[in-house]
């Protein structure tokens, strides 16, 4: 597939263009793809930021607010890597079947149409309409999440339900501990 031919599969035939990628597995691609949606985001952000003359531009210099900016792309690629590869976990206990590269690949191209929500925001920003700006950037992040399930589904072959089961597990997992550290601590101060 063309690139242009996978951008417009993405779009608009997601289930059969993220079955694909996820047998092929085109990493690289994948991985710049998600880059550039994740530094243009951050540009438009940056953007956003300064026309509604955001208090934390003032409070944090201008070099120090982009490496934190890029220390994030670091962090959101490699944190990409783990989720990948703890969904793929969760789905060989569960249902038996792994499948991390393409997992990967198919959350990379479903970050896709999150690159529509920074720039909707901040030109609704620059009309003056910034409720409408966070509707459509609210819009296109569900837009990434739909495409996300059925990339799970798509690169494990389960069904929808299951996808949802296996990306919806870690949370789960998450709100216990955190309840149980928090139960834990209010149990062992001296009331």
């Amino acid at each position: 597939m063309s690139f242009t031919e996978t951008i417009y599969g993405i779009l608009f035939e997601p289930t059969v263009t993220l079955r694909t990628l996820a047998d092929k597995k085109p990493y690289g691609r994948a991985l710049l793809i998600f880059l550039t949606v994740t530094l243009l985001s951050i540009l438009f952000e940056q953007a956003l930021n300064v026309h509604t003359d955001h208090e934390l531009l003032a409070m944090v210099p201008a070099n120090a607010f982009w490496m934190i900016n890029l220390f994030g792309v670091v962090l959101s690629i490699f944190l990409l890597m783990v989720i990948s590869g703890l969904l793929s976990l969760i789905s060989e206990i569960i249902y038996g079947k792994f499948n991390a590269g393409g997992i990967l690949v198919a959350l990379c191209y479903a970050s896709i149409p999150g690159i529509l929500g920074p720039p909707l925001r901040y030109a609704s920003s620059l009309a003056g309409i910034q409720w409408l700006g966070v509707v459509l950037a609210g819009l296109s992040m569900i837009w990434v999440l739909v495409l996300q399930v059925i990339g799970v589904r798509e690169s494990l072959r389960v069904t929808t339900g299951q996808a949802i089961l296996i990306m919806l597990l870690p949370l789960v997992v998450l709100v216990i501990l955190l309840t149980g550290l928090i139960v834990a601590a209010v149990l062992t101060m001296d009331v």
